[in-house]
């Protein structure tokens, strides 16, 4: 956390400025310390940076730039749908990082997505530029277009960067910490890095394993390490037995654990207490999430 000062320096913004884009236009809301001095998040810096871009080098006033700020964070892109158009909007942008990945170029790759978290706000790259990206390369992985290392060191790229916003986001101590993993068998992350994203954004200790995680010794880990949540994302159903066993002896051996279930290849049987189904969109995420809250504190 920074004070005003401290902001100020790093985004060579004046304070004066820093107050009316909070204050005026509600631009972000701060932390305040016991004695009411404002303490600013890393989230909070990223938003003022992103909002100073947009004013300075795009033109934009800042009343629009606050309303398109507000406005991207309920645009999430929908990543397990059957039809894969990529937004006219942001076409370009997932071109050109193709173009660089298809060609190995990782030097351009890299300064292509350090350009669009710079003039974009982070959920709009992660969801309406990297997730479309994603899907495509998975296709041309899938039909033989692209090797399995190719791929596999574009998706490590990719998972670099979510790690990095993992780990801006502040936790909410209240809040019960989540072990979010693929079982045995399943390769693919990408749903489950973005709901793990949208988890972290709310405050949520997510750690994550990611895709093919062992069974052995998990259930040890999760007793061990205090986890209540588990999120298990299933994107075919010929995993489905195998989730299916992960969540039996995992929750024989933690009884209060419960599991968040996503991807095309769950059969959420809702007559079972212990697990929910979380869908592939903000809205039903959301809903997740606040009827999670609103049982926490009835």
């Amino acid at each position: 956390m920074y004070n005003i000062k401290a902001a100020a320096k790093l985004l060579d913004m004046p304070k004066v400025t820093i107050r009316s884009w909070e204050t005026r236009y509600n631009a972000i809301t701060p932390a305040r310390t016991e004695s009411g001095h404002r303490l600013y998040s890393d989230q909070n810096l990223e938003d003022l940076k992103w909002l100073k871009i947009q004013v300075q080098e795009n033109g934009m006033k800042i009343s629009e730039a606050v309303k398109l700020l507000h406005t991207s964070r309920k645009q999430f892109y929908h990543p397990e749908v059957t039809d894969h158009k990529e937004p006219i909007e942001y076409a370009k942008q997932i071109e050109e990082l193709y173009q660089a990945a298809v060609e190995i170029d990782i030097d351009r790759f890299n300064y292509l997505l350090d350009l669009k978290f710079s003039l974009f706000h982070h959920q709009t790259v992660f969801f309406h530029i990297i997730a479309p990206l994603m899907v495509r390369i998975g296709a041309e992985w899938e039909n033989g277009q692209i090797s399995v290392a190719h791929e596999h060191m574009i998706t490590n790229i990719i998972q670099q960067r979510f790690n990095q916003f993992f780990r801006i986001f502040p936790v909410a101590p209240h809040l019960p910490k989540v072990l979010a993993l693929s079982p045995s068998g399943e390769h693919h992350q990408l749903g489950l890095l973005l709901f793990s994203l949208f988890l972290r954004e709310n405050g949520f200790h997510v750690v994550y394993t990611g895709p093919d995680t062992p069974l052995d010794g998990l259930a040890e880990m999760v007793a061990k390490q205090n986890f209540q949540l588990v999120c298990m994302s299933v994107t075919t159903p010929k995993s489905r037995p195998v989730a299916e066993q992960y969540i039996s002896e995992l929750a024989a051996a933690i009884p209060n654990l419960h599991f968040l279930l996503g991807g095309q290849g769950i059969d959420c049987d809702d007559q079972k207490i212990n697990r929910y189904c979380i869908g592939t969109t903000l809205e039903s995420w959301q809903q997740w999430l606040d009827e999670f809250k609103a049982a926490r504190t009835s």
